[in-house]
């Protein structure tokens, strides 16, 4: 930073135990003016007295942004030097399976209202320019952008939509005096993974991998990175402008360098291995349960057919 002006940052997605909360209080002990937001205050209460201001918001409702964008302004004057969109949410499910109405509410959180609240702070952030400060957006994507994770498929989509969305926002605010990082975030100790919200139910075709869907949860939750961490790498790394893209978390390199040298498919014996996937004895199973719900539910099935 070129300057003595006490630099300003809004974080969405704060809730205790999760990247967000570890990041509010990182940037805090940098000295940064730290905004952060939840849709419910109580999740902010372990930041409260940390010099750090908390607030609600709802990236999926339109009314929620506006208000948080004029509140922001009133506390700022109008300006703010780093948005840092890392508010999401995690549904696993087999990707025929999946809910519709859990999916899009997926998106309406990872994507439109990442998308939504750029479009509502960027105002703030234009505000900010300067000849000696750039301000940043930070979007948080994934490593599962770039790994075909089983059983997170409309994560994993919702997370490439982020990076498209992201890498091209760069380029169209590169005239403006904007930079654009996008985080992509490698597995990370928070409460968005947990093994409880995994139930295909009994019906499910893929009911014979839960239990390994949900042992690869524990694994990752027992050997990955811890918030507190990546919130020291990630913020000494949007501060210091080297890159346009950060790899931050457990396995975040590897998937950077088997993705950039590798081919498509680098990476499908590991997550096949992950979920159980590589068993015979599973996929004979799945194969015939798929074949059994094909002549069950296909369609114009018990119609007879007209000429």
């Amino acid at each position: 930073m070129s300057d003595s002006k006490q630099r300003s940052i809004l974080i969405t997605g704060c809730s205790q135990g999760g990247a967000g909360n570890a990041l509010a209080l990182q940037f805090a002990s940098k000295g940064f003016r730290v905004f952060a937001t939840a849709r419910s205050l109580k999740t902010l209460a372990n930041l409260h007295g940390k010099n750090i201001e908390t607030l609600t918001l709802d990236v999926t409702d339109a009314s929620s942004i506006k208000a948080l964008a004029a509140e922001i302004s009133s506390r700022t004057g109008g300006s703010l030097d780093i948005l840092f969109n890392n508010a999401g949410t995690l549904y696993e499910a087999p990707a025929i399976e999946a809910d519709p109405a859990r999916v899009r509410a997926l998106f309406n959180t990872n994507v439109f209202g990442l998308m939504e609240v750029t479009t509502a702070l960027t105002p703030l952030l234009l505000a900010s320019v300067s000849s000696g400060f750039s301000p940043i957006i930070v979007n948080v994507a994934s490593i599962l952008a770039r790994v075909p994770n089983p059983f997170a498929s409309a994560y994993n989509a919702s997370k490439a939509a982020v990076a498209a969305y992201s890498d091209t926002l760069r380029l169209e605010l590169q005239p403006l005096g904007l930079n654009v990082k996008t985080l992509y975030m490698g597995e990370v100790s928070t409460p968005l993974m947990a093994a409880d919200n995994i139930n295909f139910g009994p019906e499910s075709i893929y009911h014979v991998v839960e239990d390994s869907v949900k042992a690869r949860t524990n694994t990752h939750l027992a050997k990955t990175m811890a918030p507190a961490q990546f919130a020291r790498e990630v913020a000494d790394e949007v501060l210091s402008g080297k890159s346009a893209t950060i790899w931050k978390g457990t396995n975040a390199f590897a998937v950077w360098f088997l993705n950039a040298v590798g081919p498509r498919n680098v990476f499908d014996s590991t997550v096949l291995k992950g979920v159980g996937l590589d068993k015979e004895e599973a996929r004979s199973s799945i194969f015939k349960l798929g074949q059994t719900k094909a002549k069950k539910d296909a369609p114009g099935k018990g119609q007879s057919s007209q000429i």
